[in-house]
């Protein structure tokens, strides 16, 4: 097909527009990621998640089946359709109107390294820079050395995300043949942020001496160019989890600096590097009495143990907690509903992450409106919502543009899910290490859903064993915390291969007991 077949489309941006081009009937969302066109699409494209809508300015686009199903009469009105399920059919004008709140996530840069700021009246001779790299977020930091003092920090959503907001997505989509768009997509975002790093603080390249990146298996496979084919099936075999230790041309595929990049190794395909560089953090090749250390995301990383064994999980936990697969769910984002309180009428009181306007409700929120549900005894203990809501769900609030942000039957089925493979899996650590609650001194809770949880709650809705009351310590961001840890401390890399060497993994997909914790823990007994 000639270009003169081909149609425009312009796609304004806030207060940017460009115009890009594509053949009649293409596949709107798949245009605009070749066109590095950044939007929500949380589920990958596949129709499931309602989150990739666009508002048609000018031009017709067809109303789908799945835009009645998943928009309001109100948006298919006023013009909003998926871009997952659109088809350019000629000349048109469109606009993206989430991209704000999508690129301005809540994201969690401080974490408890103890070596940080401990030489902080020295004068800085040269700077590291630390990276993790998450599903959702990156987040890095420059450090000063023998300082010990953060100079700056410079955090940004993963472009990766509009391929899929979960890892399985992300590793579907390399094995459809999108993995060089993957790797690219990531290394433009780590270079942007290095440069960023550097030039807000006038700090020349010879100054900058070395770089390290903690990331979960998935990313760094991604990062590396490696294939996925291997992680996405049984035996679920990674393509390489130890250290890796390359020039910075070799990593990212530019002489920018001359240095040395260190990416942490993993213990197992899905308990990745940012676990090790948590462990490390934490301190468990230190330690004589026994800790435990969970990381609630998309997967529920854990790990049991001290510096004599570890034993370690991870669980498929969906992305509820992250506000994922929740009909109005959104990430951590200015006006995301944080918290949640349940009047006596049934009204809500609530708050927003920089008190914006609601726009939707994030994982905190989640946690809570499901704990006051509970509470008011409007769901039962097999998580049956009250009849009177069963339909259209619990109205939380009308947001701005009249849109009820619902917590639906679905929804609730989603925490559970999600709530009973987390518990299930702390059982099974526990069962398989060989130790009661009361012989667990201390539980790090990692990454930024363990500094904004309400504790109280998640042990409510049994999220969490009531025993973990009085020994949580929120950590923050323990993968950078780790990361930053393994280039300050000259012992780090014997550190870590103890903590691998020590470590094994629990699988639970062949653990014979987790069927039977994962069924029972899918209740509410809180409140009964």
């Amino acid at each position: 097909m000639g270009n003169n077949s081909l149609i425009s489309i312009q796609v304004i941006n806030d207060c940017s527009s460009q115009t890009i081009y594509c053949n009649p009937g293409d596949n709107l969302l798949k245009v605009l990621i070749e066109n590095n066109v950044y939007m929500s699409a949380v589920c990958g494209g596949r129709g499931r998640c309602g989150k990739c809508k666009v508002r048609i300015i000018e031009g017709k686009f067809e109303i789908t089946t799945l835009d009645q199903k998943l928009l309001s009469k109100n948006e298919i009105n006023r013009g909003f359709r998926l871009a997952c399920n659109a088809h350019a059919i000629d000349h048109c004008r469109i606009e993206i109107p989430f991209i704000e709140a999508e690129t301005s996530f809540d994201i969690i840069s401080t974490g408890s390294n103890w070596r940080i700021g401990k030489n902080s009246s020295k004068e800085e001779k040269y700077f590291i820079i630390a990276i993790d790299i998450g599903t959702t977020t990156i987040a890095m930091k420059l450090v000063g050395v023998p300082s010990y003092r953060i100079v700056k920090t410079h955090t940004r959503i993963n472009r990766q995300r509009i391929y899929g907001a979960d890892v399985i997505s992300r590793i579907n989509a390399s094995n459809e043949g999108k993995g060089k768009l993957l790797k690219e997509s990531i290394i433009k975002d780590l270079l942007e942020g290095i440069l960023e790093l550097m030039h807000k603080h006038s700090i020349s390249k010879d100054r900058i001496k070395a770089l390290s990146i903690a990331a979960n298996t998935t990313m760094i496979h991604l990062l590396m160019g490696y294939s996925c084919e291997t992680l996405g099936t049984y035996p679920f075999t990674p393509v390489n989890i130890n250290l890796i230790e390359k020039s910075f041309k070799e990593i990212f595929s530019s002489d920018y600096l001359d240095i040395p990049v260190t990416i942490l190794p993993g213990i197992s395909t899905y308990v990745g590097a940012d676990i090790t560089a948590g462990l490390l953090t934490c301190r468990f090749d230190k330690t004589e009495k026994t800790s435990m250390f969970i990381d609630i995301g998309t997967n529920g990383e854990m790990a049991i143990g001290n510096k004599d064994k570890i034993f370690v999980c991870s669980t498929a936990a969906g992305p509820a907690f992250e506000g994922g697969n929740i009909s109005c769910g959104i990430g951590s984002v200015p006006g995301a509903i944080s918290s949640i309180s349940i009047n006596k009428d049934n009204s809500t009181t609530y708050k927003t992450i920089n008190n914006r306007q609601p726009t939707g409700i994030c994982g905190t929120g989640v946690i809570e409106i499901t704990a006051e549900l509970m509470k008011a005894r409007l769901i039962d203990e097999t998580g049956l919502l009250d009849e009177r809501y069963s339909e259209q769900g619990f109205k939380i609030i009308t947001d701005k543009e009249g849109k009820d942000i619902l917590f639906t039957q679905k929804d609730i089925r989603e925490v559970q899910l999600a709530k009973s493979a987390i518990r299930a899996g702390i059982e099974i650590l526990k069962k398989r290490f060989g130790v009661d609650y009361n012989e667990i001194d201390k539980v790090y809770i990692a990454g930024g859903f363990g500094l904004k949880i309400d504790i109280q709650k998640s042990i409510y809705i049994g999220l969490l064993p009531k025993q973990f009351d009085e020994k949580i310590e929120a950590v923050g961001n323990s993968s950078l915390s780790g990361a930053i840890e393994y280039l300050l401390d000259p012992n780090a890399k014997d550190r870590t291969e103890k903590l691998i060497k020590i470590s094994k993994e629990i699988q639970l997909s062949s653990d014979k007991d987790f069927n039977e914790y994962y069924i029972d823990n899918m209740f509410f007994k809180k409140i009964y």
